[in-house]
Parts: C-alpha cells; structure tokens; sequence
C-alpha cells in the first residue's frame, strides 16, 4: 500500500463516478415507471434503514448515561508500557506532544516512547525527535526506510523495539493527558480486557467552522456511541490513533495487517472473535488536531469509510460463527459494519425525496406515521448532540453554548457523509479503484492552530511535571535550533 500525502482524483476518476452514479440510478429508478408500487418498497426500505440506525444510536447513548465503569486497582507492582508514536512529516505538532508524553504521570524506568518515523519524511521530523531523544532517554528515535506505507507498517516495525508489558499506540498528533497510562494500566487488569481505549478530543476545535463540527461528531462518536456499546456489551473498537494492549495478544493474533486502511477495526474484529474484551473510558482522554480543511476532511474520511468496508469484506461471513463471541455481540459487529457499507446506498434518498415531492408516493405508511418516523431520524443527532453537550457541563468540557448553534448542519453533515460512503463503496466493488493511504495533511495553518491551544496543554500536566518539562524544553533550545539549521 502506497503512502500519499494528498489524494490524487482526476477527471478520469470524477467522470467514473459520475457515470456509474448516473447507471445505478437508472437501475434502481427505472423500475417504478412500469410500476409504481416499486417505489414505495424501494423508499420503504430506505426510510426503514435509517430510522433502525436512529434507534440505535438512542440505545447505545442509554447505556452511555449509565455510571461510568472503572477499574482502578493498579497492580502492586507496575508494568512496564512501551508508546509507539509513528511520525511521517509531523513537523508541525511534534513540539507541541512530545513534552505531554514526557510529563506522563508514571515512573520513568518504566516508560518507553518509542517516535518511529520514515526515511521519506520531507520535513524536520527527524531532527526534532532526534533532539527530544538525545535529551531524555526514554525515548527511542527509530529510523524506518519506506518501502511500504501505511500507519501499519510503521507500528508493526515499531513493535520490534517495545520492551513493555503493556503497548500504547498512538498518533503523533496527539496530546496526552498526564493519567492516561495509570488509568489504562488499571484497566488492562479487569478480567477478559486485552485493549483499552479512551476518548480522542479535539484540541483545535474552535479553529473554523470544520473543525468545530468534526469536533461536535467526535464527541457524539467517542462519549456516546463508541462508549455505550462496550457498556451494552456490543462491538466497542479500538482506533490507530489512541489505544493500549496486552503484550501477548501481539503473539496470539500476530501484527496489524498492512493490506487494509483501518487496521485498528480489524484487529478489534479479531479480539472480540476470540471473546476478549475492549475497554472504553471516557476519563482517559488525548487531544487531536482535527482537519482544518474540507479537502483534509473527504480524505480521511475516505480513508475510514473504505477501510470499514474492507473489514466488511473480510469477516462478514465469518462474524456468526464467532463462537467465543456471545450472539448479542456477534449481531452487534455485524450491524455495525454492514451499517458503514449500505449507508452509501442511502444517497439515493435525495432523488426519492425529489420523486415525492412529484406526487410519487415513496413510502408504505401513510402520511401521520411517516412524518412521525421522519421527525425521529432528523432529530436523533440534534438530540444526541445537547446530550454530548451536558455530559460536558458536568465533566468540565472545554466547548461552549455556542456548539449547540452547529445542530442544524448536522443533517447536511450526516448526508455528505452518505455520499463518501457511496464512493467508497464504488471504489471497492465496482472500480476496484488501487488504495493508498493518504495521511492528514498538516499545515502551517494547523501550526498556529494549535499554538492557539498552548493553555490547553499546559492543563494536561501536574504543576511538578510542568516544571520538569519546562527543563527539558530549555535544553532542547541549543540543541534542537542547532539540528534544524543543519
């Protein structure tokens, strides 16, 4: 798998698209003008799809109001946790993370921070991590010659250096909260957990009107969905960019695979088959940079939304004979992922709704129970999101009243979502368009962003951390101006 810091779309591929859209609809469309009893089973079927996601995103935030559940008994003697960061052109947030890693809330002699970076970087990423190196030696600056890209390639040679018990991975653009690893360690103790993941928060959501909405999502996302189906007892994943495991389920399950995009979704597919469990807690949080741009934004969701749909492929037929899995949790994997492939399909909503205000008649209920059921969908994210909203005025969540004013764009949001679904979906069945994994770009834009949010992470260290890193950023001055003049 290539490794791109753009995407590369040309007109052959928008002319692609195009054409296939234009074809399935006369497919799925056509039919009604020799009966038009076809398009009330057509949007019938539609409508019933996103109303099943809708009550179950209210299930999953139920079991997300529950009192959160921890487990905060830490072994008497500590373990040692190895964090593998893979850095490709992270020049413009290493200042800002490295220092929350190295103020970390656990004994030294018992941390590792292992910065993996490619020999393809373009930027001054070597030359910063090496300068952090040489002043602190729990870290360990390894040097990867690209041959194949992708996130998984990076850690699974990162690997090799880990000495721990215990394996964090984490996105370079991350900055951490100074308990994090105490609480994961606690956790990893609860029986039948083999991984451990907390919620990734948005550190320059206040930037635009982008990132303030991809903010309000991941919220929604993190704090409710994601969290509410580990409470439920349903298929809570881990993610690439925030996660702890146990050592040894790198020996029972063997690496990440390279050859998808979300190598995180297939290996919690993996844990839960052999019926281990996935932790999720809310209080352990890092901090990163969402995109800044829409171009940033359709790429990485691309990214997302194929590498589901390739887990898809992969274990569909295999998620109901996973007999060490309970059947609810079975059930609820493959809901779940099937609701990533076939919400494409839910783009062909718009030209349903256009078929009705025709006078085509596009639903078997009548008129009452339609507006009913559609009042329900259109308000679940508006709903969920003042949910999100006032579990943060209890948890002293940095974003304001002003998030609230973001509702209204959901649905928009929630439609353009459909719509790289659809192309994904195109992409990988019909096309069979060649993938690569295109990083996030950061630019000098998403630089002063974060340095907007310098107060922000100073909060995530103790007042004794801070000041054993103000140290260490004083001596890395001389040596880190000297390596990026060289």
């Amino acid at each position: 798998m290539d490794l791109k810091t753009t995407e590369q779309t040309n007109f052959r591929y928008i002319t692609y698209h195009l054409l296939i859209m234009a074809i399935c609809l006369l497919v799925l469309l056509l039919p009604g003008q020799i009966n038009s009893r076809y398009y009330m089973i057509l949007g019938t079927a539609v409508f019933a799809g996103i109303v099943f996601c809708s009550a179950r995103t209210y299930l999953l935030a139920l079991f997300a109001l529950k009192k959160k559940n921890t487990y905060d008994k830490l072994p008497d003697e500590l373990p040692r946790v190895s964090l593998i960061i893979p850095s490709y052109n992270e020049e413009a947030v290493l200042e800002r993370t490295i220092p929350t890693a190295l103020a970390m809330d656990y004994p030294p002699d018992k941390l590792e921070l292992i910065y993996v970076y490619e020999s393809a970087c373009t930027d001054r990423t070597e030359q910063i991590i090496q300068a952090f190196a040489s002043q602190d030696s729990r870290i360990k600056a390894v040097r990867r010659i690209t041959q194949k890209g992708g996130k998984a390639a990076v850690t699974n040679y990162g690997l090799q250096f880990a000495t721990g018990d215990i394996i964090g991975i984490f996105d370079a653009d991350h900055s951490l909260n100074s308990d994090l690893v105490r609480l994961a360690v606690a956790q990893l103790q609860a029986p039948n957990v083999k991984c451990v993941r907390g919620w990734c928060r948005t550190i320059n959501r206040t930037h635009n009107l982008v990132t303030r909405l991809v903010a309000l999502e991941r919220d929604m996302v993190e704090r409710l969905c994601i969290y509410g189906a580990w409470r439920m007892g349903g298929f809570s994943t881990s993610t690439g960019g925030h996660a702890f495991f146990q050592r040894d389920v790198f020996d029972e399950f063997g690496t990440f695979n390279e050859d998808i995009l979300t190598e995180d979704i297939d290996f919690s597919t993996k844990l839960h088959a052999a019926g281990y469990q996935i932790a999720v807690l809310p209080q352990m949080q890092s901090w990163e940079e969402a995109p800044t741009s829409m171009r940033s934004l359709v790429s990485q969701r691309k990214r997302w939304t194929r590498g589901w749909i390739q887990v898809w492929r992969i274990h569909a037929t295999r998620i109901l004979k996973m007999k060490k899995a309970t059947l609810f949790k079975r059930i609820d994997i493959l809901i779940s992922l099937t609701c990533t492939v076939i919400s494409g399909l839910f783009a062909i909503l718009i030209p349903l709704k256009a078929l009705s205000a025709l006078d085509f008649r596009t639903s078997c209920f009548d008129e009452n129970i339609s507006f009913m059921l559609w009042l329900f969908a259109t308000t679940t994210p508006g709903i969920i999101a003042i949910l999100v909203w006032c579990l943060g005025r209890e948890e002293e969540d940095p974003s304001g009243p002003e998030e609230l004013l973001l509702i209204p764009l959901l649905i928009p949001y929630i439609i353009f979502w459909f719509c790289i679904s659809w192309f994904c979906l195109v992409d990988e069945f019909v096309l069979r368009w060649p993938f690569a994994y295109v990083k996030t770009e950061r630019s000098e834009e998403d630089r002063v962003s974060a340095e907007l949010d310098t107060d922000l992470v100073t909060e995530l260290t103790t007042e004794d951390q801070a000041v054993e890193t103000e140290e260490v950023m004083e001596g890395l001055e001389v040596g880190l101006s000297k390596s990026l003049d060289t």
